[in-house]
């Protein structure tokens, strides 16, 4: 059971931790920007949460964008939040049900597809299939990710897809139960101001997702995304164990997003509605848990040469040349891990990884911490794609 001297333990070698934080250079053109996708408001069934209670949060957690998603109900398309407000970027979205799968014994999971950046309202009660609604979706330019992937019923969903969840805070939770009532017990010890610390065992690298990621873009580029799938329904005696402020600051994701100007920032014109669905579509993006360390500065490029230009960021292409380098670099000391299709190929401890590519691959990087006794996932970057 979690207790005041662990969690203060822990709370302590992170805040060590974070006192090394050296940011690397930025990426010359592009800017840096860290939102939270997959948040339930007032307007789904299973949450109650305010838009002042959602804005005050995505401020704390100091979000440049949010994505909600609410289940579906006619009223997501003129109610509730969209636009900007308080300097964050609130984009609009829709949880539509895939169909459900049975686990092991009598449990049951179900998937989803996260619809985001739709034009115009979409009701799915219209179409005939799934299929069909994954095509309109993605016929109106919204992206189509599909959430919950373990209980998507059909295989076939993926490939009418633009991406997938490779970690969703709810279905950690559901995997870790046993975690819920050691949560419960150490009420007594928050007083000490460790939420965050005994919030930790969501921190987990989620195997399944990512061998199914891995093997989808072997054939295409297909984007990764965390979904935070933030609810704020979790209470006991009185006590909110969920609040937005802990999930959105637990795990965010980082996008790229090209600038033409110091000047030129996000929240400017152009539309960055469309700067960040952009983004999202292209993979220009890393996907981190904050509550660790703030992962904002990561960097994963190609590089032409040994201190050449950069010629492809997380989600581009890259042709294979002699000379062409990835570089890997982290605000903080860890183990920093090269896969080629999704295989590791290189491990470095230390803030970066330098790769000279010899063959044509899918190469992303993952970056974990030691906290206390042993590594914990921090960052996980969308590939580069070594193409011939």
């Amino acid at each position: 059971m979690p207790t005041s001297s662990s969690a203060r333990k822990t709370s302590e070698a992170l805040a060590a931790l974070r006192t090394r934080r050296i940011a690397p250079p930025s990426l010359a053109g592009y800017g840096e920007f860290r939102g939270v996708i997959h948040a339930h408001t007032g307007l789904s069934h299973d949450s109650t949460g305010t838009d002042e209670q959602i804005l005050e949060a995505a401020r704390l957690a100091k979000l440049d964008f949010l994505i909600t998603t609410d289940h579906y109900t006619p009223r997501i398309f003129t109610e509730g939040l969209d636009g900007i407000h308080n300097y964050v970027l609130v984009v609009r979205g829709v949880e539509l049900p895939l169909g459900c799968v049975r686990g092991e014994g009598t449990a049951r999971r179900c998937g989803s597809v996260l619809a985001i950046g739709l034009r115009e309202p979409l009701d799915p009660d219209k179409y005939a299939t799934k299929e069909d609604l994954l095509t309109a979706i993605r016929a109106q330019g919204a992206l189509a990710i599909i959430a919950h992937p373990r209980g998507v019923p059909n295989p076939h969903y993926f490939d009418l897809a633009d991406g997938m969840e490779i970690y969703d805070i709810a279905d950690t939770i559901r995997e870790r139960l046993v975690e819920i009532p050691r949560y419960l017990l150490a009420t007594p010890f928050l007083k000490g101001g460790y939420e965050t610390e005994l919030f930790l065992p969501i921190a987990e690298r989620s195997n399944w997702p990512l061998v199914q990621w891995d093997r989808l873009t072997q054939t295409r580029r297909f984007v990764g995304l965390a979904g935070n799938d933030a609810h704020q329904n979790l209470s006991f005696l009185g006590r909110q164990f969920d609040p937005y402020a802990l999930v959105f600051g637990s795990l965010n994701t980082h996008i790229l997003v090209p600038l033409a100007t110091k000047e030129n920032r996000f929240l400017a014109s152009p539309s960055p509605f469309v700067k960040t669905v952009t983004a999202l579509r292209a993979g220009r993006c890393f996907s981190s848990f904050n509550l660790l360390a703030d992962a904002a500065g990561f960097r994963f490029a190609a590089h032409a040469e040994e201190k050449g230009a950069v010629v492809a960021v997380m989600g581009d292409e890259a042709s294979l040349q002699a000379g062409l380098l990835l570089i890997a670099q982290s605000p903080l000391p860890g183990a920093i891990e090269l896969l080629r299709d999704g295989v590791p190929i290189r491990r470095q401890e230390g803030r970066e990884l330098r790769y000279r590519v010899d063959r044509t691959g899918v190469y992303r990087v993952e970056v974990s911490l030691w906290v206390v006794d042993r590594w914990r996932p921090w960052i996980f970057a969308n590939p580069i794609y070594v193409r011939a």
